[in-house]
């Protein structure tokens, strides 16, 4: 990926108790717009109270024993590859407990450059100008590999 297609990623836990969702946070200019995206499978997300978000069959969030995140999508090179993003424990349990993640990804969620103010501004901002897509992504934990690398 480019410099100026690099994306920023945050875990996040929505909701509360045992009603909580893992969400992946992904912002970044993406050069081939949110057609494209909807086109493999995310949905372009216009009201975040009320999302509801089909499972995007080819995508999936892969975390390795060690923490590092894969985002693997419809194309042949991981949309995110191995990154060191910070999971708390309860982002786990709830990825685990659903097998699924909200992916979210748009322009403007402010991860880049943080402003005042509440993410759920920025979410909102940004789904009201059509730059958010989404979907229900399948999470899968990878095995410790059965031969330690060289």
């Amino acid at each position: 990926m480019s410099a100026e297609a690099r994306l920023h990623v945050r875990a996040a836990v929505w909701g509360r108790a045992d009603n909580r969702i893992a969400v992946l946070l992904l912002e970044g200019h993406v050069p081939f717009g949110l057609e494209r995206l909807t086109a493999t499978g995310l949905t372009a997300v216009a009201d975040l109270d009320r999302i509801v978000l089909p499972t995007a069959r080819a995508w999936r969030v892969q975390v390795k024993p060690g923490g590092e995140l894969t985002v693997r999508w419809p194309h042949r090179t991981p949309l995110v590859a191995d990154a060191p993003v910070p999971l708390p424990d309860v982002w786990r349990w709830a990825a685990r407990r659903r097998g699924a993640v909200l992916v979210l990804l748009g322009d403007a969620l402010g991860l880049v450059r943080p402003e005042p103010g509440p993410r759920r501004a920025h979410l909102l901002a940004a789904a009201a100008a059509g730059c958010l897509a989404g979907g229900a992504v399948v999470f899968e934990e990878l095995p410790e590999p059965a031969f330690p690398a060289r």
